[in-house]
């Protein structure tokens, strides 16, 4: 292991990805300064000790008792780890879900002199060093909280246990870097349609796999089953150095020094998986070509039942083959597929102690419903922002067909609703299931699901047409900083409206509807579906004349 080529790697991946990410206003004199993230984690610091200033200033004020602010205390500094864990980890994850196919195909790096395990290290303290200002602000915030009250050495113990969850999520994201490029080149030798399907399945169960890990909701949940809360809390490595601080705010000295061993013992063991995936797949599989024996000639198309014309179809099975044929689209594909499923898991999956040792046998379908639906729009709001974009050098291509812009608006709606709507149809097999769903609540919900799925798509090409990004690179963004800011606003306005008008039916139903309550019941799914489609019918309008811009400076 050499420290100096260390070093310097990690400075010139840090260099890459901030490159990778900055805008046209910020120059390469400032992105080549990895002193610039420094003085960032400063300035957060001061914020962050000014912040945690003024929360124990307005606890000490209030006239606040002394257990009540003991717990708040325990809930800071103790939740402050496994926050690490899970940023570190998620920011990886969406850098990961960004990778094109051009970054992981080529085999630069083999021509480098360093070792896997270089790279793995390197690739590591790139990532803690990049957003190491976010643990600057949480250690300002914590650093008044914990003096003032009495609780420095716990704060003194925060820092090194701070600093160990930056490099276990950081690592993590080494080791699902390692398991998507196994997965991808697998699967890629299958060839044919039936490798289309296993690579997108295997990406998917990757992605949830390792999130759900790492999150350690399901986890503890799964364990609790077995053995009780408080030990499945302790038998989740992840929740170790969350332990050692909270073990220590209960003056328990030797269980704080035995969690925080055991951090650091985690840390080593996953360093050394990601050391073994990195150096058994240090290699880029060769691409394979495949060739079929027998041809085939296309016969009409199941989808004229739908009322879609000829060239409509032809347009979404583009889509379709586009999108499945490049590992950074398969990806971004996953995020509609997956995200149902893990917003759902820290709301059924809690880990606070309950008094049985069993999961609940029913959920309430509307606890069910909230953050399926919320994750479902959000994937498919991603996923159209992202679709124009993605046609990058490709653009050409539409621009030389006999489309316009509303038969262009149509069929991305369309995918982005179809891949949404998977996930959704997922997750809500999971919650009949596991969690004993109504089959008629679940259609219900797929009904419903599919106005949101619908408004937010519609939203996510009005947003992605205006502010598309077609530049193509290591890391194409294929939407820019604002337009991802302002559709993700948007979005979730739309969705608070849709819920808001889901509540105010559902009160006036109960405040006129008590001698009618059977007829009245789905009034406030049919207002909150009806003001859907009106968002979406919007979305679609305001759509079309970007869509008609873009398509008018296309060369001919």
């Amino acid at each position: 292991m050499r420290a100096r080529v260390l070093l310097k790697f990690a400075k010139i991946l840090m260099i890459s990805r901030l490159r990778g990410t900055r805008r046209s206003f910020v120059t390469n004199s400032i992105t080549a300064r990895p002193v610039i993230i420094a003085l960032i984690g400063i300035g957060l610091f001061v914020f962050g000790l000014g912040l945690g200033w003024v929360t124990i200033s307005i606890l000490t004020s209030s006239g606040t008792d002394a257990t009540a602010v003991a717990q708040i205390v325990f809930t800071i500094l103790g939740g402050i780890p496994i926050f690490l864990i899970g940023f570190f980890f998620s920011m990886g994850l969406l850098w990961e879900l960004n990778a094109s196919t051009e970054s992981e195909t080529t085999d630069a790096i083999n021509w480098l002199p360093i070792t896997p395990s270089e790279y793995v290290l390197a690739s590591t303290l790139s990532t803690s060093y990049t957003y190491s200002p976010l643990v600057a602000v949480v250690l300002g915030y914590a650093l008044p909280i914990g003096f003032l009250t009495g609780n420095a050495d716990a704060f003194v113990l925060l820092i090194g246990i701070s600093l160990v969850a930056t490099l276990i999520g950081s690592v993590g994201v080494e080791i699902l870097r390692s398991l998507l490029a196994r997965a991808s080149s697998a699967f890629s030798r299958i060839g044919g349609r039936a490798m289309i399907v296993m690579r997108i399945l295997g990406v998917v169960l990757v992605l949830v796999f390792t999130q759900a890990l790492f999150s350690g909701f399901l986890v503890v949940r799964i364990i609790s089953t077995l053995v009780g809360d408080i030990a499945a809390t302790v038998a989740v490595p992840v929740f170790w150095p969350t332990l050692s601080i909270t073990s220590l705010l209960g003056s328990d000295l030797l269980s704080s020094t035995i969690y925080s061993l055991l951090s650091l013992g985690f840390f080593f063991v996953l360093t050394y998986i990601a050391l073994f995936l990195r150096a058994r797949f240090w290699i880029t599989a060769p691409p394979s070509l495949h060739f079929s024996s027998s041809g085939s000639l296309s016969g009409i198309s199941k989808l004229r039942w739908l009322g879609l014309s000829s060239l409509s179809i032809a347009l979404l099975r583009r889509e379709l083959r586009s999108a499945t044929r490049r590992k950074e689209v398969v990806r971004l594909m996953a995020i509609p597929l997956i995200l149902p499923v893990m917003v759902l898991f820290p709301v059924v999956f809690s880990p606070a102690p309950s008094s049985t040792t069993t999961p609940p046998v029913a959920v309430n379908p509307i606890l069910l419903a909230g953050p399926l639906l919320f994750g479902v729009g959000l994937g498919a709001l991603f996923l159209g922002i992202t679709s124009i974009g993605q046609e990058g050098g490709r653009l050409w291509n539409i621009g030389s067909l006999p489309v316009g812009a509303r038969m262009i608006a149509k069929t991305k709606i369309m995918f982005t609703s179809v891949i949404a709507m998977i996930g959704l149809v997922l997750g809500l097999a999971l919650a009949v299931l596991v969690f004993h769903l109504a089959i008629l609540d679940a259609f219900v919900f797929s009904g419903l699901g599919l106005t949101v799925v619908l408004a937010e798509s519609s939203l996510g090409i009005a947003v992605g047409s205006r502010y598309a990004d077609f530049s193509e690179g290591p890391r194409p963004r294929f939407v820019t900083i604002a337009g991802s800011i302002i559709g993700s606003i948007v979005g979730i306005i739309i969705m608070g409206l849709m819920s808001v008008a889901f509540v105010v039916t559902l009160l006036l139903t109960f405040r006129l509807g008590l001698s009618l309550p059977s007829i009245l019941a789905p009034l406030p799914l049919f207002a909150t579906a009806f003001l859907g489609l009106i968002f979406s019918r919007i979305s679609y309008v305001i759509s079309i004349r970007p869509i008609e811009t873009i398509l008018s400076e296309i060369p001919n």
